[in-house]
C-alpha cells in the first residue's frame, strides 16, 4: 500500500481507517509503543523522527496533529488493514486467518521505518522478559536520555538496569552504532532486508528472531515473523508446524538469502518461510495475533475462542 503523506503544523486533523481499528491494540502489539507516551486517550510521540506527533482513534478515523498522514498510519498501524489483505491469502490460510481476526478485528501492524536503531534496541531487549513490565520501561528511560538516533549510542544503557539484556546491549550498542548507516539506508524491500540481515546477525547476541522482528516491525516487511512460544503452541496446534519444523538458526540464516534465492538448508522445514508460503503478506500480522493471544489467554490458562481445540 502506498501512502502519500503531505506535513502539516499542529492543526489536528484526520484520516480515515476502517471502523474496528484499535490503536491501543495496534501500539501494544508492536515494538513501536516504547516511543510513544499515552495522555488520556492520545498518543505522543517523545522521540526522533517526527516527535511530537500525537494520534488518537476517534470513531472511524484517527485524529492527527505535529506530523504527516504517511507517518501517523505507519506508526499506528493503520496502514495495514487485514480485513483486505486477507482476501490475497489462500482458502486454507484465510479459515485459519479469519479465526483470529474474528478475536483482534482492530489489530493493524505498527511499524516505525524511521528509528531503526531504537527499535533494534527495543528488540534485542525483548529478549526472554517480559515485554511491558520490563522492555518498555528500559526503553522509555534510554529513550528520555538520548531524544534522537544520533545521540542513542552515547547513552549509559548500564545505568539503566541490571539485567543480562541490560548488560549485552551495552556490549553490543557500539556494534550497532557501526551498522546503522547501512540500516538507514535499506529501503523496504526484501531484497535490501537479506542484505542488512547478515550484519545485524554478525552481532553477538543476535539471532533470527530479532533480525526478522526488525524486519517486520521498522521495514514492515510483514511476510516475516518471530518464531515464538506462543507461535509453536498455538502453531502445532492447528496443524501449520510439524514436529520436525524447525525454528530458523543463525548459522544458517546468515550465509543464505532464503527469500529470495531458495538456498537454505532447512527451507521447506523453517518455520518462519513456512508461514510466509502459507500466510503470504499476512504472516507477520498473524504472528502478531498469536502473541496476543498467548499473552492475553493462554499465559493465563484461558482459550476463550477455543483456538487449541485440534
Amino acid at each position: 500500500m502506498v501512502i502519500h503523506g503531505r506535513q502539516f503544523g499542529s492543526i489536528e486533523e484526520s484520516v480515515e481507517v476502517w471502523r474496528e481499528f484499535d490503536l491501543d491494540l495496534s501500539l501494544n502489539a508492536s515494538f513501536v509503543l516504547p516511543l510513544f507516551d499515552k495522555h488520556h486517550d492520545e498518543y505522543v510521540k517523545f522521540y526522533g523522527w517526527s516527535r511530537g506527533l500525537k494520534l488518537r482513534k476517534e470513531t472511524n478515523t484517527l485524529k492527527i496533529s505535529h506530523g504527516t498522514f504517511r507517518e501517523a498510519l505507519l506508526l499506528s498501524g493503520a496502514w495495514f488493514n487485514p480485513h483486505v489483505e486477507i482476501k490475497k491469502t489462500e482458502r486454507n490460510a484465510r479459515n485459519i486467518l479469519e479465526e483470529f481476526l474474528g478475536v483482534f478485528p482492530g489489530l493493524g501492524v505498527a511499524i516505525n521505518p524511521w528509528d531503526r536503531l531504537a527499535m533494534l534496541y527495543t528488540i534485542f531487549l525483548s529478549r526472554n522478559t517480559d515485554y511491558y513490565r520490563n522492555t518498555v520501561p528500559w526503553m522509555r528511560k534510554i529513550l528520555e536520555k538520548a531524544k534522537s538516533e544520533d545521540k542513542l549510542s552515547m547513552v549509559n544503557v548500564s545505568s539503566i538496569g541490571k539485567s543480562y539484556q541490560i548488560k549485552q546491549l551495552s556490549m553490543v550498542k557500539q556494534d550497532f552504532e557501526e551498522i546503522r548507516k547501512e540500516m538507514v539506508e535499506q529501503d523496504h524491500s526484501l531484497n535490501d532486508f537479506m542484505n542488512i540481515r547478515k550484519r545485524i546477525l554478525s552481532v553477538k547476541y543476535c539471532g533470527p528472531k530479532i533480525v526478522h522482528g526488525w524486519g517486520l516491525f521498522s521495514l514492515g516487511l510483514t511476510c516475516l515473523s518471530q518464531v515464538d512460544r506462543h507461535l509453536l503452541i498455538i502453531g502445532k496446534s492447528l496443524g501449520i508446524i510439524s514436529s520436525d519444523d524447525k525454528i530458523p538458526s543463525k548459522n544458517f540464516c546468515i550465509n543464505s538469502r532464503c527469500f529470495i534465492n531458495n538456498d537454505c538448508e532447512i527451507l521447506n522445514k523453517c518455520i518462519t518461510y513456512k508461514l510466509y508460503k502459507f500466510f503470504g503478506d499476512m504472516a507477520g500480522w498473524f504472528q502478531t495475533a498469536v502473541y496476543l493471544y498467548g499473552v492475553k489467554y493462554l499465559r493465563n490458562g484461558m482459550d476463550p475462542y477455543r483456538i487449541l481445540r485440534r
